[in-house]
């Protein structure tokens, strides 16, 4: 009996068929790494500290409500949900609701993140934050003129991500000790790290593999939430750098010298143009980029999600083409 060929050979068919496939997804990510770095990014967004030396709203004045959540974090938990249900159902223009999607979503968890900030320092012993409205998930208490109206104007005439930052004004020495003083600058990037999670569990889940074109079935939906996933991933890094003014740095000043924190308090009103300067030298975007996108792809995100989510997101970009 002679031998059959091996190009007959069913068994090694096979192996061809998924070592191609396996070839075919290397070059996806290849593609989606590549857009990655063509792209430009700028800052999305200040990263708060719970002490930042940019100061929150006064409590001075009219006294604030401190019972109740705000009627105006829940129109927009539900302004950001009827827009999550346009885009699965494909109902208007997918990148008007996206744009509305991220937006909410992202508000949401700035709420969030500056409340858990709040709510920490409350059972910590700042007995003050409830008069100052901050328990109330109310996005007008965590305002800031430039942070959250001047600068993400800036950005997005340049065509940067115009995403709001946060403030709220912690009264440090009514904390018990440094551990509770630490803990409350972590309770607010918990917060994103959190969200981050949930997202991407959602995509890594229930979305597909890959998406190769915005008219793919519930694509946008996805890219929408992948992009919004890569925001909460880049502003938890963002906000963990030991820079003054910011939460890193808030976690471990409690445990530094008196002479290295007066250093770090004549150093935090300059942080924000600090984390600016790094992120526009090549080596620290790069790295950033780096991370962020890893962790990206670690948490199963599917390839080009990103990307679509972030072309969608910017939906006036067109307008000057």
């Amino acid at each position: 009996m002679g031998t059959g060929s091996n190009d007959d050979n069913p068994l090694d068919r096979l192996a061809a068929e998924e070592d191609w496939s396996k070839r075919v997804r290397d070059a996806e990510r290849d593609v989606a790494r590549d857009r990655r770095k063509a792209r430009v990014w700028r800052p999305v967004s200040q990263p708060r500290s719970a002490r930042s030396g940019f100061a929150g709203r006064s409590s001075v004045g009219r006294p604030a409500r401190t019972g109740g959540i705000s009627p105006i974090f829940i129109a927009l938990v539900v302004i950001t949900a009827v827009s999550g249900v346009t885009l699965w159902l494909d109902l208007g223009p997918a990148s008007a609701s996206v744009f509305v999607f991220v937006l909410g979503g992202w508000l949401i968890t700035l709420c969030l993140h500056e409340f858990s900030h709040a709510l920490t320092a409350h059972r910590s012993g700042d007995d003050t934050v409830a008069g100052k409205g901050y328990l109330r998930l109310d996005p007008r208490k965590y305002g800031h003129p430039i942070l959250t109206f001047v600068i993400p104007l800036v950005f997005l005439l340049l065509g940067g991500i115009p995403l709001p930052g946060g403030a709220v004004m912690i009264e440090s020495h009514r904390l018990r000790n440094r551990f509770r003083d630490a803990l409350v600058s972590a309770a607010g990037p918990a917060i994103n790290i959190i969200a981050a999670v949930i997202l991407l569990a959602a995509v890594s889940i229930g979305g597909p593999e890959a998406i190769y074109d915005v008219t793919e079935p519930h694509a946008p939906f996805w890219s929408a939430l992948t992009f919004l996933a890569y925001l909460q991933v880049a502003t938890a890094i963002l906000n963990l750098l030991p820079v003054p003014g910011l939460d890193g740095y808030g976690i471990i000043e409690p445990y530094l010298p008196a002479s290295a924190r007066r250093i770090g308090n004549q150093i935090r009103p300059y942080g924000l143009i600090v984390v600016f300067v790094l992120l526009y030298l090549p080596v620290a975007r790069d790295a950033f980029s780096s991370v962020s996108y890893w962790i990206l792809d670690t948490g199963g995100a599917p390839i080009n999600g990103d990307y679509y989510g972030y072309e969608l997101f910017r939906f006036w970009s067109g307008w000057f083409k």
